[in-house]
């Protein structure tokens, strides 16, 4: 139940690198028992504002009361002393570790506190029974390092949970997460909201937070432009407090003929992963690829590509068979892969923009072993511009850029390959409202131009905006094709979730 005691207040905060203002005048509180969303723009100030709260920088000035009581945080360990914990949009765990090292991480249980000792198979155990409890299935043994995204994310919010005790903040917790794995997920902030826990909730989608959000603050350009309670104002008033201006259309209509057959995937088997798996997409044409965490989407899409050895199977663009496993022959002939995570798996982060997007044709812009600096900026000039991609600065290290602006780059990446066919993994994943209609917009000018889109995504509403058919798999088999303009969510995820035999029966 929601009490109108604060847990934080933020008043006042200022925050400026190498003199831009980031954050102005912010100010924040939260109350026991209530989530409090946080939306804005890539580029707005949450994460910053969210970090000063964590420890992770100082405000330059401002305060923060944690209970009525003013704190100061040095450091991380200052805020977690304090029962401020932290889950961040781009995880910090510790691959080399198992589930329940990272869970307890400087809070092991000891054998022998003289000693040092940890018990690890009390750890197992309350990290096991944790895990189950908020209907996470992850074995507390498996190590960090082989797990999918949607995994990880989940023992990072387990972790946050044993260190919060007065304030947890959630940076976009569910943007890799299936249907299923976000209704646990809320079925858990229910629960910490009755133990009085005060939740800042970050995220883009904005549909989830009908389902959880009691107050809302809106940044822009790093101040609070609008704060009340959730629900006094519409979806599209909040896109407009975001923006600055009204988005008419968040997806886009697409005018594109469908021609011949660009992809083919026959019989396609990667064993422990999918299995027989047969579809085919034509220029023009965006199919989507739906499921649960584990169905085998992103294996799939990474072996048509090249980065894995197929089994069996065979995969055929414009008609002439690929050769598997030989990611560089793929991409000559015109095969792009936007990858789920983006920083770990696309991105060079300490390398320019112009690095980044030119990457995957470098033979265009050589001249014998010398690469032509000149050219290679022209390059990334002309795609900064067709994509609007900000700050348009072709020596911008990407690391520096907001997570819309990052897709944009991948996405040009391909372009500048001369890519006919586009495997997109989570392609607006951690990105805003504003910038996702800005990507839907480009994915459908690659289409309109005859390029084949497959684009796998968690997000159900965006696969019905965007995609012609759907196709949904489960443990590694395709279950079904549906009419994007025909199905709904439920119908999506009844194939998602339920075998066959168990549809009839039910």
């Amino acid at each position: 139940m929601t009490t109108q005691r604060s847990a934080l207040e933020m008043r006042g905060i200022n925050k400026s690198f190498a003199g831009n203002t980031v954050l102005a005048e912010v100010n924040l509180s939260a109350r026991a028992g209530e989530v409090h969303a946080l939306v804005g723009e890539n580029g707005a100030g949450k994460s910053t504002l969210m970090k000063i709260l964590a420890g992770v920088y100082q405000p330059d000035a401002g305060e923060i009361l944690i209970d009525g009581q003013p704190v100061r945080f040095a450091r991380p360990s200052d805020a977690l002393g304090s029962g401020v914990a932290m889950i961040y949009q781009e995880l910090s765990l510790a691959p080399d570790l198992t589930v329940a090292e990272n869970i307890f991480l400087g809070r092991e249980p000891l054998s022998f506190a003289w000693l040092r000792m940890v018990n690890r198979r009390e750890m197992n155990t309350r990290a096991g029974e944790m895990l189950k409890a908020y209907g996470f299935k992850i074995d507390p043994r498996a190590s960090i390092k082989h797990l999918s995204a949607a995994d990880r994310q989940l023992v990072e919010i387990t972790r946050a949970t044993v260190e919060a005790k007065r304030v947890l903040v959630m940076d976009e917790p569910t943007s890799s997460l299936t249907a299923h794995e976000v209704e646990d997920l809320f079925r858990l902030i229910r629960n910490l909201k009755e133990r009085g826990l005060a939740i800042i909730y970050i995220s883009h989608r904005l549909e989830e937070l009908d389902f959880i959000a009691d107050r809302l603050t809106v940044l822009r350009d790093g101040r609070a432009v609008y704060s009340g309670a959730w629900g006094e104002i519409s979806r599209t008033d909040i896109i407009r407090h975001m923006a600055g201006r009204e988005l008419k259309e968040i997806f886009p209509p697409r005018v594109a003929t469908k021609g011949e057959t660009r992809l083919r995937v026959t019989n396609l088997t990667r064993k422990g992963k999918f299995r027989e798996v047969n579809f085919a997409v034509a220029a023009g044409e965006v199919i989507g690829i739906a499921g649960l965490a584990g169905a085998g989407r992103t294996e799939l899409v990474e072996t048509i590509f090249g980065a894995y050895r197929a089994d069996e199977g065979e995969v055929f663009l414009d008609g002439s068979r690929l050769h598997l496993a030989q990611p560089d022959l793929t991409v000559a002939r015109g095969l792009g892969l936007l990858t789920e995570d983006r920083k770990r798996t696309g991105l060079c982060l300490n390398q320019p923009l112009a690095g980044n997007l030119t990457l995957a044709n470098l033979r265009a812009l050589t001249r014998g072993w010398l690469l032509d600096r000149r050219r290679e900026n022209a390059a990334a000039r002309e795609y900064i511009e067709k994509l609007h991609i900000r700050p348009p600065d072709p020596d911008k290290t990407v690391a520096l850029m907001s997570g819309g602006n990052q897709q944009k780059v991948l996405l040009g990446r391909w372009l500048f390959a001369g890519s006919k066919v586009f495997l997109l993994d989570e392609p607006t994943r951690g990105v805003d409202v504003a910038a996702r209609s800005e990507i839907y917009r480009a994915i459908n000018q690659l289409a309109e131009a005859g390029a084949a889109i497959v684009m796998v995504s968690s997000d159900l509403p965006e696969l019905l905006g965007m995609a012609d058919r759907i196709l949904v798999m489960r443990r590694g088999r395709l279950v079904a094709e549906l009419d994007a303009r025909q199905t709904t969510q439920e119908e999506v995820l009844r194939h998602a979730a339920v075998d066959e035999g168990e549809q009839q029966a039910a």
